[in-house]
């Protein structure tokens, strides 16, 4: 099924191809089409620091998927684990194992880095992408809680400061 497929890390060049898959995801998933610029593409995605990784799926030269993540080291664990953050694959070639062999690699890397899990979220609508990862042998979290804090609800500096809790 993924024969042919190669993998490589984004460069700035492939902007377009990634801002394609990008909105086809956030179609998916009903949300609006990212507003993402070259110049934050490089910043985030394809510069030696950049603080996400971003790999993409190939066949013959054409971008077919992609995915993203980032390393990080919890304190209280001494624990080294990979957050996903986007998976997307075009809508063309879905059904393909590219998004599977997407995940073994980004598992691969993981396991070079001595991670000792990988993890995201996944939308609550997204059917296909949960079937998706039950395939894959994944399983939700509960031991965690998702939270959100919108940067529009301004902290006041006491719960800043730590004087809240």
């Amino acid at each position: 099924m993924n024969a042919g497929l190669t993998f490589r890390f984004a460069v700035a060049a492939d902007f377009a191809a990634v801002l394609d898959l990008a909105c086809q995801l956030a179609s998916q998933i009903e949300a609006e089409a990212p507003h993402l610029t070259p110049a934050q593409f490089e910043q985030y995605f394809t510069r030696p620091y950049a603080p996400m990784r971003l790999l993409l799926a190939l066949r013959e030269g054409r971008i077919l998927g992609m995915i993203s993540w980032t390393i990080t080291h919890e304190l209280y664990s001494a624990e080294t684990r990979v957050y996903i953050s986007d998976v997307s694959v075009d809508r063309s070639f879905r059904g393909q194992g590219i998004g599977t062999a997407l995940m073994a690699e980004v598992e691969c890397w993981a396991r070079a880095h001595n991670a000792s899990k990988l993890g995201w979220e996944v939308w609550y609508r997204n059917f296909n992408a949960k079937a998706f990862y039950d395939r894959l042998g994944a399983s939700v979290d509960s031991e965690a809680i998702p939270y959100v804090l919108a940067l529009g609800d301004r902290l006041s500096a006491s719960r800043l400061d730590g004087t809240d809790e």
